[in-house]
Parts: C-alpha cells; structure tokens; sequence
C-alpha cells in the first residue's frame, strides 16, 4: 500500500510503492501538502502495478504535473531534449568531456532514426540495450559502456523534468569488459624501457615524460598546465583535474623540479607546455593528438611498432587493438614506485587521484608534509649528456 515519508532535511513528502515486481520504490512527489502527495503516491503505485503503456504513464505524469502547478506539463521529442540536455552539460564540463558527452548523444540520435522525432517518453529499454550492443560490434565494450553510462545520466535529468517516468537505460546493464587472449594489457615502463625513452625525447616531452613520471597525471592535465599552478618558490603544483574535477595539491619532486627551474621567467598565465597546449586546442581538449606523438616516440625508441595508415574498413571509430605501453603507463610507473616504497595507500591515493570507496576525499585528507616524504621516495633520474639514468 502507497505511503508517504519524509526526510528530516527536505520539506517535500516522498511517494512509498510497490511495482508490479514486488520492488519497493522512492519517487518524491515535490509537494508539501499531505493530501495532494498521498494521492500522487497511490497513482504512481496504480501506474506501475498495472504495466502502462508509456502513452499511459505520460498521462499519469502529466495530471499529476498539473495538479501540482495548474499548467500542463511540457512534452518532448528524444531528439530536443537530449540536445537541450547536452547544451547544459556544455556549461558544466570541460571541452573533452562535453565532445565524449556530445559523440554518445549523437551516435544514439543517428541510430534512433526517424524514431528521434518522437516523444522522449517512447524511448525504450530495448532501443538502449540495441544501441549499446550496436556500438560494442563496432568499437569495444568499454565504448559501448560509457555510451550506456552517459544516457542514463541524461533519461535521469528527463525523469526528474517529469518526461518519464522511468530512466530506460537504469535497466540495461554494462558489458562485461573481456581481454582477448592477444590483447595487450597496460603495464609500467620498466627502467631500461625509460633509459630508451630518455633517449629520445627534447625540449617539451622530456618535461611533459618527467611531470608524468613524478606527478602521475593524466597527458591532458600536464599538457593544459600554466605556471600559475606551479609555485617553485614552495615546490609545489595544484590544478584541478580535468576528468574528476578534483583539486589536487602535489610537492615537485626534485628531477621535475630542476626541469621546471630552468625554463626562466615566464608569465602566470602562460603555458609550461605551450606547443602540448596548443594540440590539446586544436583537439577540442582531448589528448588523442597528444597520444599520436607519444606513440611516434615510443616507436623511434623501439618500444612500440609503427601504425599502420593503410584502410582496415572499420573507420576511425572501429576496434583498435592498444598498445601495452602509452602515456598512461607512466602513471602506472609512479603508483607502482610509491607502493614499493611503502608510501600508504592513503597516501597514492591522494596523489595519483585514484577513487576508492576505502577512502573518502570528503572526510580524508592527507597533508602535505606527508605528501612530500612519499613523493621523495620517487626514483630519482638524472639527465646527462649521453645518458639518463634510473637509479
């Protein structure tokens, strides 16, 4: 039987049912008179015991929307409301994200066809699951995932606008993401590898390598730095990531440190990389531009073998078999150094900016001077004339 409840810190009742599947359902009823949300908890229990079409949930949706605010409730084709809804993410992401957001939209859109131009609230779970084995045929299953994950944010926003009343896309389930037998698995470099690498970089990479071996940032991060996050007075680099948005505040270790120093005097707002800024520009804030250089590096030192330019049939989007060693392995290489040196996992975290439900970044927060110590048990290397060597 619908019943209401109430959290101590929201002034709005919350609809109590049961579906038609004995599950136990939440849905809050944006009212603070008891009467009216009683009545819009038993509809919603009545809507979802009896199986409704989607035509008849949007109506149910709509009499309630206009009960609660005496205008009807606004409808919405798939098509407008997941570019609106793209339109906002726009003002609240960085431009790589905002161009991963837009691509799921957009292959989802071009894969609902003339079915784009209908009711939003017509979408359903059997068009997210199609799609999202579609997409996983054609590229991989961590692609196809990410889609899924970035639809279901947008069908929550279109539940909590009233547009549905279900999130299709809750109810498909990611693809187990399997490696293939002669598919490469990402590693660290081991210290001959970095001896061979060294070899080969100058200018801009040699620091762009070392801030990836010492920080172990994401390429997108290092290569958008400005010298106003660093502060070589104190030691020190704060930005805020560009994929979790997380602020993170890390010591310079001492190779980092004499790159940096010698760069002279440069303006707060000026590029530490400027040439990497510049690619990450011209890339819409994505790093695959950046990745390409890395991998022509990786191949003059002999680590990785050449890509091939020559037409597969499968286009730009298609399967790419990854190589073991990319940018991201450096980032591997300074987890792995602090670990062996017993920095606590507390510690890494804090400085790789890994998530973990072992530690919370709400509650945790690890200091400085400690930040420091672990970042002095780094590997030190040390460039020469000839030679870079990993001690």
């Amino acid at each position: 039987m619908a019943s209401l409840w109430k959290h101590p810190e929201s002034r709005f009742w919350v609809a109590c049912f049961t579906d038609a599947g004995g599950v136990q359902r939440k849905r809050s009823t944006r009212t603070t008179d008891r009467k009216i949300a009683l009545g819009i908890a038993q509809r919603f229990e009545s809507a979802y015991r009896t199986k409704l079409t989607e035509a008849q949930a949007r109506k149910v949706i709509s009499d309630i929307f206009e009960e609660l605010h005496g205008e009807q409730l606004y409808h919405s084709t798939a098509r407008a409301f997941l570019d609106g809804w793209l339109a906002n993410k726009n003002k609240e992401m960085t431009q790589g994200s905002y161009t991963r957001y837009a691509s799921a939209v957009s292959k989802f859109i071009a894969f609902l066809g003339d079915r784009a131009d209908k009711d939003v609230a017509y979408v359903h779970k059997r068009d997210i699951t199609d799609f999202r084995d579609h997409v996983a045929k054609k590229t991989t299953a961590a692609t196809a995932n990410t889609d899924l994950k970035i639809l279901r944010s947008a069908f929550r926003q279109a539940v909590a606008d009233g547009l549905r009343l279900d999130n299709p896309a809750t109810a498909v389930s990611t693809l187990k993401e399997r490696r293939d037998d002669d598919q490469s698995e990402r590693r660290p470099f081991t210290e001959a590898e970095l001896r061979k690498l060294f070899a080969v970089l100058s200018g801009e990479w040699r620091g762009i390598v070392l801030a990836g071996l010492y920080t172990g940032q994401r390429l997108g991060d290092i290569g958008s730095m400005t010298w106003r996050m660093i502060d070589l007075k104190e030691r020190v680099i704060s930005f805020r990531t560009r994929k979790t948005n997380r602020v993170v505040r890390i010591p310079i270790a001492d190779s980092l440190f004499e790159y940096l120093n010698g760069q002279g005097a440069r303006g707060s707002d000026d590029d530490v990389f400027p040439a990497a800024a510049k690619e990450l520009r011209l890339a819409q804030g994505q790093s695959r531009r950046l990745s390409a250089q890395f991998h022509a590096l990786l191949v003059e030192a002999g680590l990785a073998v050449d890509r091939t330019h020559k037409s597969t049939g499968i286009g730009r989007t298609g399967r790419r078999s990854p190589s073991e060693l990319t940018f991201h392995s450096l980032r591997h290489n300074t987890t792995s150094w602090l670990k062996k040196a017993g920095v606590p996992e507390s510690v890494v975290r804090d400085i790789i900016g890994h998530e973990s439900q072992l530690v919370s970044l709400n509650y945790t927060h690890v200091d400085e001077e400690t930040k420091r110590a672990a970042i002095e048990k780094l590997p030190a290397l040390l460039p020469q004339a000839d030679q870079t060597t990993v001690s």
